[in-house]
């Protein structure tokens, strides 16, 4: 019997659910961070198993900044360091950087703009 659209979206979207909640029970730290494109990103040890997930915030990071092809002042108004020109709020970025250099994950949760969450708020389990 043939399945319809529908159902194939509904099956894979339990499935994604399925795999998200034993995530989360293997790493009750995985952190979901909301990106600018309406997309989520996965923090967590081992998130880099999903499409947009990461092992560590540095790996995150690194991956925001390759998809702005290394442009570090576009990350930097991402991450919600975009003052008003001609002084913008990039230095204040640089030095964050350098304050959470140990901890780059809090650095993360800080942000504001990325209205992050761990993966068990956001699964409500």
């Amino acid at each position: 019997m043939l399945q319809s659209q529908e159902q194939i979206n509904e099956i894979n979207r339990q499935k994604e659910i399925k795999e998200l909640e034993i995530q989360a029970e293997n790493d009750p730290d995985t952190l979901v961070v909301q990106l600018p494109e309406g997309r989520e990103a996965l923090i967590g040890k081992s998130a880099d198993d999903f499409v947009n997930g990461y092992k560590s915030a540095a790996d995150f990071i690194k991956g925001r900044l390759d998809h702005y092809d290394g442009d570090l002042n576009k990350l930097a108004n991402e991450m919600g360091y975009s003052g008003i020109a001609p002084y913008p709020d990039h230095f204040d970025f640089i030095l964050d950087l350098i304050t959470y250099n140990d901890d780059l994950l809090e650095l993360i949760k800080d942000i504001d703009a990325y209205d992050s969450e761990l993966l068990t708020d956001y699964l409500g389990i």
